[in-house]
């Protein structure tokens, strides 16, 4: 039988080390189902959908843990809840920056219970207004009746120099 669990690990980037990981995890019979990696300053973080034969899991964790005593690794079972028919979109939220800004772009997309896929946030000086500007692209996965110009528009209620562009 097999087992299926999410690994998220993270420390500082050492030169192949998704290859080592991989292998690991091969070598135990394991494999990835998907996974996504981002690596920022010297750090890295990586998720991973893992599935392994139930007897190998135990194996498995210890042996990434014992050979990687640098990094942190967390264990979580995959999420199974069903959930309604939906698709993907695609934005590019750009503003001026302010402090909370993040964590009420993420407070606006819970509300909606929007599933946010992938975001990226970048913070970047701009010579020609004097101020940071904040720039996202977002992948989210709303539900396929979703009307893509009302989650814009609820975005856009951040502040009035939000602008959301749909992909």
């Amino acid at each position: 039988m097999k087992s299926n669990f999410i690994t998220t690990v993270y420390g500082p980037v050492i030169p192949g080390i998704i290859k080592v990981l991989a292998q690991a995890t091969r070598s135990l019979g394991g494999e990835w189902l998907t996974s996504k990696i981002v690596k920022l300053d010297g750090q890295f973080a990586a998720i991973m959908n893992v599935v392994v034969e139930e007897m190998q899991e135990k194996a498995l964790k210890s042996t990434l843990e014992r050979r990687f005593p640098n990094l942190h690794f967390v264990y979580a079972p995959p999420n199974t809840s069903p959930r309604g028919a939906t698709k993907t979109i695609s934005l590019v939220v750009d503003c001026i920056d302010r402090p909370g800004l993040t964590g009420d772009l993420s407070s606006i997309l819970t509300n909606l219970d929007i599933g946010v896929e992938d975001m990226e946030c970048k913070r970047f000086a701009m010579d020609g207004i004097g101020d940071t500007v904040f720039s996202a692209r977002l992948t989210l996965s709303v539900p396929i009746d979703a009307d893509i110009e009302i989650i814009a528009e609820e975005i856009e209620t951040l502040s009035e120099d939000v602008r959301v562009n749909i992909q």
